[in-house]
């Protein structure tokens, strides 16, 4: 502090103490190499231009003492490392808050994206939450968003970009962020005017002019090719962009069918298949190969549609298994109904607490035991006013694995060395013959009638059939998909000669012997097609109808045009 209060300035003598600090530290004979040294080197600049700002900040008329200029240093932040020059750090605005910048681009600037819409949830509004307490108490969105947008701005010390979206890709507007208006309104009409710059939906490449980086330049000079194809040969001649120009012209012509190796040894050794993932390459090759083959795996957990079957199924397995030491009786019937509903929620408890692994929020669990009870109340609910008299006998008929039933382990032969493998949920039988139905459980609120088994290449139903028959030994005289959730519709293939024994079911659902016979062969030879594309590798852009669905997300994968 005595060098500081005899310097002219305080900066000034700041300026002087750091650099003989340095020069002390290394001299001339030992120049700064390693971690430590770079780190000293990057606390020397800081502290640099920190002296800058606070001089120009004296400059203004505002006096600087020697203990102003110490407080500022001790507050001044350094960075540990510095990363890699033309790198771009993309971060959540949580994780932006302990770092620095020269240029930030805050992202999200639209309603509902910032601050972001609460979600409401059906089964725990927030007076629930506020009688549970703890966790589950929602804080105020609205000032933490706007205290995480404030602390993202101040991060740039050079440059500060504000993005929105004014559209969205289909062309539906979007409102701007209650922020974005906010920090508008700081600024002139006329300033907001100059510095906003738009891009609209069509432009999907820079000009050649503009472009900031080769990569861009080439998108362009892609672009300029569609609709002048010979500038554009001229331009890539020019550059030596031949090849790249080529390549990118035919991307959406590349060739699909599998050429790796060791991907097709594989796959030509394959002889079981599942029949969902057979069900998947019916609906799309490509889609079935980005699943199935690169699977890729998210890391947050969700309580999505797979997770809510598997503990459906978990649940009624072991509701169907118990209900006749439960209850006395091997079906729900009015008499039994509420004591068989007071086992199904201990079936649930269980399944949910101990058979599937859940890795969810304390809000998701209770939503999906909320939303899960609600089904299947219902759905047992519906089975006591069924005039189905078969039993429910056989529960998660595993066949094609090694954990089958020893007569089930080899599959059904659906051809030459290809074999089918799955799990039926269900079995009901006739307690007076060997005859009887499959159940397939469908956790969302669709199932399939017979005529959308055959347009739409279901196989489950089908194939499920001919496993009852050739495998477990009982006359199929239909199957059926039963769908959990909303109206828990049922539908399926039923044999139209045995509709006495199954009343109840949709009229268009039972066919004569003939087509119903002919249907369930007809899926055996799609399945048999199907696996020997896959052993051959066959992938192709084949989406079922021809053209994608607008939920599919994977068209950045297969490259199909969409309109």
């Amino acid at each position: 502090m005595g060098e500081l209060r005899s310097a002219p300035s305080p900066t000034g003598g700041v300026r002087s103490l750091i650099r003989a600090m340095l020069r002390s530290a290394y001299g001339t004979e030992a120049p700064p190499a390693g971690e430590i040294s770079r780190l000293d080197l990057r606390t020397y600049d800081a502290a640099l231009r920190l002296l800058d700002e606070l001089e120009a900040f004296a400059a203004l008329g505002d006096g600087l003492t020697e203990e102003d200029v110490v407080a500022a240093l001790e507050r001044a932040e350094v960075r540990s490392s510095s990363g890699e020059r033309g790198r771009i750090a993309v971060l959540d605005l949580m994780r932006a808050r302990t770092r620095r910048f020269d240029v930030v681009f805050v992202l999200g600037l639209e309603e509902g994206s910032l601050p972001r819409r609460t979600r409401v949830s059906p089964f725990l509004d927030d007076d629930a939450r506020r009688e549970i307490g703890g966790r589950l108490e929602r804080p105020d969105q609205v000032s933490r968003d706007r205290y995480l947008f404030y602390t993202a701005c101040t991060r740039a010390t050079r440059r500060l970009y504000l993005v929105r979206e004014a559209a969205t890709d289909d062309g539906a507007p979007r409102e701007p962020s209650p922020f974005w208006e906010e920090v508008a309104s700081v600024f002139d009409d006329d300033d907001v005017a100059r510095a906003t710059r738009r891009r609209s939906l069509s432009a999907l490449t820079w000009g050649l002019e503009a472009a900031p980086s080769e990569r861009e330049r080439l998108r362009a000079l892609a672009r300029l090719a569609v609709d002048d194809p010979v500038g554009a040969r001229a331009l890539a001649d020019a550059n030596g962009w031949q090849r790249r120009l080529a390549r990118a012209r035919s991307a959406r012509e590349r060739k699909t069918r599998l050429t790796s190796d060791v991907l097709l040894q594989w796959l030509g050794h394959k002889t079981t298949f599942g029949v969902t993932e057979l069900e998947r390459f019916a609906d799309c090759s490509s889609a079935w190969l980005f699943e199935r083959v690169v699977s890729p795996k998210t890391i947050d957990a969700e309580a999505d549609a797979m997770l809510r079957g598997s503990v459906a199924h978990s649940a009624l397995h072991k509701f169907y298994a118990g209900l006749p030491k439960e209850v006395g009786h091997d079906r729900v019937t009015p008499e039994n109904v509420e004591q068989a509903v007071g086992f199904l929620r201990r079936c649930l408890d269980d399944a949910l607490r101990g058979g599937v692994r859940l890795e969810l929020t304390e809000l998701q669990a209770a939503e999906l035991e909320e939303g899960l009870w609600r089904d299947l109340e219902g759905f047992v609910r519906d089975e006591a006013s069924s005039p189905l008299e078969l039993l429910p006998r056989r529960f998660e008929v595993g066949f094609g694995s090694d954990r089958s039933a020893p007569e089930l382990q080899r599959g059904l032969h659906l051809g030459e060395n290809v074999y089918l493998s799955g799990k039926i949920d269900r079995i009901d039988v006739d307690p007076y013959s060997a005859r009887g139905i499959v159940q397939d459980y469908k956790s969302g609120r669709g199932a399939h009638s017979a005529k959308q088994i055959d347009d739409e290449l279901k196989l489950q139903i089908p194939l499920y059939m001919l496993v009852l028959r050739d495998l477990v030994g009982i006359e199929p005289l239909g199957g059926v998909y039963r769908a959990l959730a909303g109206a828990r519709v049922t539908r399926g293939l039923l044999h139209a000669g045995a509709a006495d024994d199954l009343p109840g079911f949709q009229k268009n659902d039972y066919l004569p012997e003939e087509e119903f016979w002919s249907l369930v062969e007809t899926s055996r030879e799609r399945a048999l097609g199907y696996a020997r594309r896959i052993q051959a590798g066959d992938v192709r852009h084949d989406p079922k109808g021809g053209s994608c669905p607008s939920w599919c997300d994977l068209w950045t994968m297969c490259r199909v045009e969409r309109a």
